[in-house]
């Protein structure tokens, strides 16, 4: 999906959480920045306002935790693994190769395409 076709589709009540990767020459160093967007015309009352504003930052909040708790870490990666499982579609799931695999903070997931679409 385009940049623009992005933007497009924003609505002004939406949140939008912005992970930028910071990399020299392509390569990403495995640093990121996250930002929190908002319109300054969201048309949701304060309460609410507020609300989702903290559940953004405590979503964005995942990533320091994650960095220093390995149990809050393995516990949401083993999460994301097996919504993995549970996403794919039937004849898919019962394929003998492995959808993915899994070597320290690194995932790696096998596609039909191996990286060429």
């Amino acid at each position: 999906m385009k940049v623009a076709d992005i933007l497009a589709d924003l609505k002004e009540e939406d949140f939008v959480i912005r992970i930028t990767p910071f990399h020299e020459d392509g390569n990403w160093d495995g640093d990121v920045q996250v930002g929190l967007i908002s319109s300054a015309d969201n048309p949701l009352n304060d309460e609410d306002f507020a609300y989702l504003s903290h559940l953004c930052s405590m979503i964005c909040s995942v990533i320091p935790v994650i960095e220093e708790d390995e149990y809050v870490r393995d516990a949401l990666h083993d999460y994301v693994l097996n919504r993995l499982d549970e996403d794919l579609p039937e004849n898919e799931a019962d394929n003998d190769q492995p959808r993915y695999t899994s070597e320290g903070n690194v995932l790696t997931i096998n596609t039909k395409t191996r990286g060429n679409a």
